[in-house]
């Protein structure tokens, strides 16, 4: 792992990183036990990549600017993991046996356990958001494991040694898996058709934070005038079911945002009201860092 300093607007901050899987951007100030884990928001493509469909259909689905609007994460305290590579390469936020059978040539070694990937959206997608076939040709069993050992497991060792460090040094830490959603629910997901809340907030349906941390983050949120929904049309994922419990020691959120609020889906260009966003988002942030703060052990 290599530790870059960073210059300019993020003077005095230290990124260490593993090219092409992930950067973690570590507290300026004195650190709180809060994670900010962005999984879905990385654009460097590998090389072997290769689709059917144009680059904008898959570029739809990547969680774009997310790291952006969490970007003050360090300067409040908070820790930020970051993947860099794409979903479309393979999902973090996935079990690495929710993998479709039908685009694997040979044998997996273990028994598979699909479930979002019977929809197109598991380890592997097999579909775009809207449901067209996306991949070539099947993987073989060899270059789906070399995805899972080079960029899968290395962004969850990583995050799971962050968040037991914390919760060794704290006695409980707090970790917010944050992606961005479509304004519209696309025919692939649980919702199709019907418009979304500005925000949705995840737990896995209660198993992996308790109420009282999941309500005060929608208490935050709706504060600031959006609206905001728990549990649908996304509950979470994978980042939190491997982390998350409800005994408060490792409180585990998903934070989806509406698209609409700050991006173009046109162009994927931001929108004059990114600013205004990302403004509001740090103010979500701050509340769950002096949150984390009163909960720390007294020196």
């Amino acid at each position: 792992m290599i530790a870059l300093q960073v210059p300019d607007e993020n003077e005095g901050s230290v990124v260490y990183l593993k090219r092409g899987i992930f950067q973690r951007f570590d507290p300026k100030m004195p650190p709180v036990p809060v994670v900010v884990d962005v999984s879905r928001s990385g654009r460097e493509y590998p090389e072997e990549f290769r689709s059917m469909v144009p680059f904008t259909v898959l570029h739809d689905n990547v969680s774009m600017y997310v790291d952006q609007l969490w970007g003050a994460a360090p300067d409040l305290g908070a820790t930020m993991l970051y993947a860099c590579f794409p979903s479309f390469w393979i999902d973090a936020n996935r079990n690495e046996l929710d993998i479709d059978p039908e685009l694997i040539e040979g044998e997996w070694p273990v028994p598979l356990q699909p479930t979002v990937s019977k929809r197109g959206l598991g380890l592997l997608k097999s579909k775009s958001r809207y449901g067209e076939p996306v991949h070539e040709r099947k993987l073989t069993v060899d270059e789906v494991m070399a995805r899972i050992e080079n960029y899968h497991r290395p962004y969850y060792e990583e995050l799971g040694q962050n968040l037991a460090r914390l919760r060794s040094a704290c006695g409980f830490v707090y970790q917010l898996s944050c992606h961005c959603m479509s304004a519209v629910g696309a025919p692939t997901h649980p919702d199709p058709g019907e418009a979304r809340p500005d925000f949705c907030l995840g737990n896995i349906n209660g198993k992996t934070s308790t109420a009282e941390f999941i309500e005060f983050v929608k208490a935050s949120i709706e504060s600031l005038g959006y609206s905001c929904r728990i549990n649908f049309p996304y509950s979470g994922g994978e980042l939190n079911a491997r982390f998350g419990d409800t005994t408060g020691k490792t409180e585990s959120i998903m934070v989806e945002i509406n698209k609409k609020l700050f991006m173009d889906v046109t162009t994927f260009g931001r929108k004059p009201e990114f600013a205004r966003v990302q403004s509001d988002v740090t103010k979500v942030l701050r509340a769950v860092v002096e949150r984390a703060r009163e909960r720390m052990p007294k020196p």
